[in-house]
């Protein structure tokens, strides 16, 4: 019975992890680009540099250190990161877009800095630090077990962070499946569709950053 909970406490992080990973992010957004482009390798190492900033999100916050990521000095330092990375990341699609409709030019990705890539765009976002205490909150509601030990914390990190990356890689599958059948036109326009959905993403980052800057600290009067 005991290793059947377990079991099931991992399928619940991969299911939870997977899930989390549906909505559109930076990360997405390089995987698809990379995918549409023809390169699935590098694809899927920025998923797996996405799911290794993560499962390092979700070790620190279920292992004691979830608050101190919630510091208002490290999220303006994060953020102010993430804002960097994303408007690079935007440069250099508009760069890229000039690719797509020249079949003599090729655009290369390597596997090392797209894990790279991948791993910096996810420990931009301290907001999963929300995330895994939800998650973990809504694991820990279902009484599976009487005492979560350190063990059960890892494999629903573990299993978490593995739903993720999965999610990740099934999508940079899919599109790889497909790929041949996109023209150089409707990849140029995908392109351009990605870069705006990019500066979305800075604008968002921007809007957080101002917000945590402009919150005044409370100071007790003696």
């Amino acid at each position: 019975m005991f290793y059947y909970k377990l079991v099931l406490a991992a399928l619940f992080g991969i299911i939870l992890g997977f899930l989390s990973s549906i909505p559109v992010g930076a990360v997405q957004l390089e995987v698809i680009k990379k995918t549409i482009n023809g390169h699935l390798k590098p694809a899927i190492a920025t998923a797996c540099g996405s799911a290794t900033s993560d499962l390092l999100y979700g070790i620190l916050a279920l292992f004691g250190f979830g608050y101190f990521l919630l510091d208002k000095d490290f999220q303006v330092a994060i953020y102010t990161i993430g804002i960097v990375v994303l408007l690079f990341l935007l440069f250099k699609s508009y760069k890229e877009r000039a690719y797509m409709l020249h079949q003599d030019k090729q655009i290369v990705y390597k596997k090392r800095l797209s894990f790279l890539t991948g791993f910096t765009i996810a420990i931009s976002n301290p907001g999963m630090i929300i995330w895994w205490f939800v998650g973990f909150k809504i694991f820990h509601d279902f009484n599976l077990f009487e005492e979560i030990t350190p063990g059960i914390k890892a494999l629903f990190v573990f299993s978490g962070a593995f739903g993720l990356g999965l999610y990740l890689t099934l999508v940079a599958l899919i599109l790889h499946k497909f790929q041949k059948s996109f023209s150089e036109r409707f990849l140029y326009r995908a392109n351009t569709f990605l870069m705006g959905v990019l500066f979305i993403l800075i604008s968002y980052f921007v809007y957080k950053l101002i917000t945590i800057l402009s919150m005044v600290e409370y100071v007790p009067d003696f």
